[in-house]
């Protein structure tokens, strides 16, 4: 007996992921995405950084889920026919001596150390960057988001599964086969909406913030290297697809504020680029953007199903979504039609 769709709301990054792992394990689904114009999705320059912070830490679900990760970005290579994961050295401009003895502490570690490079000294990259502490390499990449974003919609087209609009709560009727939306019958509805979901009353308990941020796509007066150039300044990042553009990001504003471009912000983003160059070209800029990302306090993604209704989550991801997403929408995936079980270190919906 062949069972309804399943209803996704969202088709930015976790939407779409979520929709091709159901669909490859053979269920049906129809995404319904708003277009909204400050979705984490259409902003993020798609930095995969396996290991991050001063602590240098993989995300909240282990060492799995960045190595989950990659091998499915190149699992859907393979699908599309296109590269969606370009593999960068990382280079890490180190804070000061605690960072640098982390780093070295790590390396001894075989989980940590798959992704650690070398440790480099003040002035190695001929004066380039700008490490007084000198620093380290960190083996990640970027992922080309528009492209996996272009691909997932053109095979759920196909299926006649996308479409424009935005489903409320309060429109999606229960019952005990499931639930209906719009006169259409559905097996359980997937909330992937990014910052939206901080306004759904059914997850209300798991503390989900849209924290506002902004990023510059630059162009130097003269080439620089095409590195992935990061710190606690930031970072700046070759443009994917864009020879000679580059990504320099990111604020972080209160959370639960507007997400608006401002000339404040264009200036704390430029500030930035000594703290990460030593002798940084004048740079044009080319646009300038603000975008919302969803996070909860904990820093710890929200997968799972949400108790008393026939509905789940995967939301929350944050600024390391590039390396949570694919691994946790297949386990969702796997979740939901075979009841297996979730990873550790994700936040369960609460019931109401």
């Amino acid at each position: 007996m062949s069972h309804p769709p399943f209803l996704i709301v969202g088709q930015g990054l976790a939407g779409s992921l979520v929709a091709l792992s159901l669909l490859e394990r053979g269920a049906a689904v129809t995404v319904v995405d708003d277009g909204a114009a400050d979705a984490p999705s259409r902003v993020t320059p798609g930095l995969a950084t396996p290991i991050a912070g001063p602590r240098l830490t993989f995300p909240p679900s282990g060492a799995a889920t960045a190595a989950g990760s990659w091998q499915r970005y190149r699992r859907l290579e393979r699908l599309f026919g296109q590269r969606l994961l370009q593999s960068h050295d990382i280079l890490h401009m180190a804070g000061g001596r605690e960072e640098l003895r982390q780093f070295q502490k790590r390396s001894l570690d075989p989980a940590f150390a798959h992704w650690l490079g070398r440790q480099f000294s003040p002035g190695d990259h001929d004066g380039v960057l700008a490490d007084p502490w000198g620093g380290f390499e960190i083996r990640g990449g970027q992922v080309n988001v528009p492209a996996l974003l272009s691909h997932a919609a053109a095979a759920l087209r196909a299926q006649d599964a996308l479409r424009d609009g935005v489903v409320n709560t309060a429109d999606l009727h229960i019952d005990a086969d499931g639930l209906s939306w719009q006169g259409q019958r559905y097996r359980e509805v997937i909330f992937c909406d990014g910052p939206a979901g901080s306004a759904n009353p059914w997850l209300a308990g798991v503390g989900l913030q849209r924290v506002p941020g902004e990023v510059l796509t630059v162009s130097p007066a003269h080439p620089i290297p095409s590195h992935i150039y990061h710190g606690r300044a930031g970072y700046l990042a070759p443009q994917p697809g864009q020879h000679g553009l580059f990504r320099l990001g990111a604020t972080y504003g209160t959370p639960d504020t507007p997400a608006a471009p401002t000339e404040a912000g264009r200036d704390t983003l430029l500030a930035q680029l000594p703290r990460l160059l030593s002798r940084p070209p004048r740079m044009e800029v080319v646009d300038h953007r603000a975008g919302t990302r969803p996070a909860t306090p904990q820093r710890c993604p929200v997968l799972g199903r949400i108790p008393g209704k026939p509905a789940a989550v995967l939301n929350g991801l944050g600024a390391r979504a590039m390396l949570q997403a694919p691994y946790l929408a297949e386990r969702l995936a796997e979740h939901l039609l075979e009841d297996a079980p979730l990873p550790e270190g994700c936040l369960t919906p609460r019931p109401e």
